[in-house]
């Protein structure tokens, strides 16, 4: 296979999804790994 790259695969990962009536719940979504990370890491307040 000529120009081709293996990736690290997708994983699942939940987000907090609001819907039309304001309604928050959780939705899994498919990403890379290192969007997960971004997506979960933690911040100062």
């Amino acid at each position: 296979m000529e120009n081709s790259q293996v990736s690290a695969g997708l994983v699942q990962t939940w987000v907090s999804v609001v819907d039309s009536v304001g309604r928050t719940h959780l939705e899994a979504r498919w990403t890379t790994p290192e969007m997960a990370a971004a997506l979960h890491s933690t911040h100062a307040a």
